[in-house]
């Protein structure tokens, strides 16, 4: 029929989403770290001839999306201020995380400054942090085949 509109599908929620920001040496690149939504569709963006990054789509179980969401339910949300850290020292660079995540009393976005464990660390990155940081690098590493970061590794670190 002409003029009648077809009836578009729901865009999936965003559950938990990742932009990685690196600065450094007289350049800076973004990629897409990982970027789950509810029906389990993920998405990743790896580098590839530096700055240059490429598209990634995967899926994940709805237990993986469920686990993703309960822990970030369970993070203490007033301790997501607009930026959070410098935790680790880095030399001549500096890497960036911009998130935004779901949880069950609406979005929180914000940003973690030098996460991953390059260099010494400055100081602790508290738990909820840490819970939420290691969501998205697990997320990324289990689908890009990445090894997961150091400060995931702990014994008490998610999933």
């Amino acid at each position: 029929m002409a003029g009648c509109a077809r009836p578009t599908a729901p865009v999936p929620v965003v559950v938990l989403e990742a932009t990685h920001i690196h600065h450094g040496m007289g350049q800076e690149a973004e990629r897409l770290l990982v970027r789950l939504t509810e029906d389990g569709k993920i998405e990743w963006d790896e580098w590839k001839a530096f700055p240059a990054s490429e598209r990634h789509t995967g899926s994940v179980s709805a237990n993986v999306v469920s686990e993703v969401q309960h822990a970030l339910n369970t993070v203490d949300q007033s301790l997501f201020r607009s930026q959070l850290g410098p935790y680790y020292v880095y030399i001549d660079t500096s890497d960036e995380l911009q998130v935004r995540m779901k949880t069950k009393t609406g979005p929180v976005e914000f940003r973690l400054i030098n996460p991953w464990s390059h260099w010494r660390p400055l100081k602790p990155m508290p738990t909820d942090v840490r819970i939420v940081f290691c969501e998205i690098d697990s997320l990324y590493a289990k689908n890009a085949n990445h090894a997961v970061d150091e400060t995931c590794k702990a014994n008490d670190s998610p999933r």
